[in-house]
């Protein structure tokens, strides 16, 4: 697939050329890390099957698998498969590949809005420092980050995070805006697990699967908080679940990400 020039704000990067009915270009730039971010790909594989769905419904729920890490500055080719059309639920499956082959498995389902009952029971943690109190986390994706210092040996990681730029008021932007955002720190947790975890450089990484379930419209140009935490690692693989909160505390999503992590091993060993 042929390069495209790369997208400098997140509506470029969402923006996908529609190429025959349910086939999609997305472009990517360049990483500092040498690979596509997971979260860009998700979110432009949930933008592809927005873009076959009626309004009426809007995404609950995405589980998508890492097949191969993404080439940066190559575009990507997405392949919707209408599974199923419903009254109150409509499933998507995307494909996303690039010359390499898949690099990502994307299901999504959306769900037409329901007049029923509205519960929370999470809430905030307290003493949170503000998002303004603390300095910003350097990272080359389209969002600003800050980093709530972590207590004591848990595996947990807690950040505010909003896009750059403001987005309007789509949810469908905002929803694969919140995707996007979601892939950044479930890592971070998983590796806090770990013995080793004061060293990544000992480490090999890899995110294998993920999900979120979007519970509330979430304005992802605002602050939001990803409190994840690690949940143990067992044959190479750890897990992380957390949530998303607004800043005045509405729980807006949840996601879970299963990662690999292994402790390098010597060179003929």
């Amino acid at each position: 697939m042929t390069s495209e020039p790369a997208p400098t704000t997140f509506h470029e990067l969402i923006t996908l050329e529609r190429v025959a009915a349910d086939f999609f270009l997305g472009r990517t730039p360049l990483y500092s890390w040498g690979r596509v971010y997971g979260g860009q790909v998700v979110a432009q594989a949930l933008a592809a099957a927005s873009a076959t769905v009626e309004k009426p419904h809007r995404v609950h729920s995405l589980h998508a698998y890492f097949v191969l890490g993404g080439t940066p500055g190559e575009s990507i080719l997405y392949e919707v498969d209408r599974l199923r059309e419903g009254r109150s639920f409509t499933t998507r499956r995307v494909v996303a590949r690039q010359s390499s082959g898949a690099i990502l498995n994307l299901d999504a389902s959306f769900q037409r809005e329901e007049d029923d009952v509205d519960i929370q029971v999470t809430d905030l943690p307290e003493g949170l420092a503000d998002p303004e109190t603390l300095p910003d986390y350097e990272w080359s994706g389209f969002a600003t980050v800050r980093e709530i210092p972590s207590v004591g040996s848990a595996a947990r990681s807690q950040i505010w995070m909003r896009l750059n730029e403001p987005i309007g008021d789509d949810p469908v932007l905002h929803s694969c805006a919140l995707a996007y955002l979601s892939d950044h720190n479930p890592m971070d947790a998983i590796v806090m697990s770990h013995p080793q975890r004061a060293s990544w450089d000992d480490m090999m990484t890899a995110s294998l699967d993920h999900a979120v379930w979007f519970h509330r419209f979430a304005r992802a140009d605002e602050w939001l908080l990803f409190d994840v935490g690690g949940h143990g690692l067992v044959n190479g693989r750890g897990m992380a679940i957390g949530s998303i909160h607004s800043r005045s505390g509405v729980h807006l999503a949840t996601v879970a990400q299963e990662g690999l992590v292994r402790s390098l091993r010597p060179a003929g060993k």
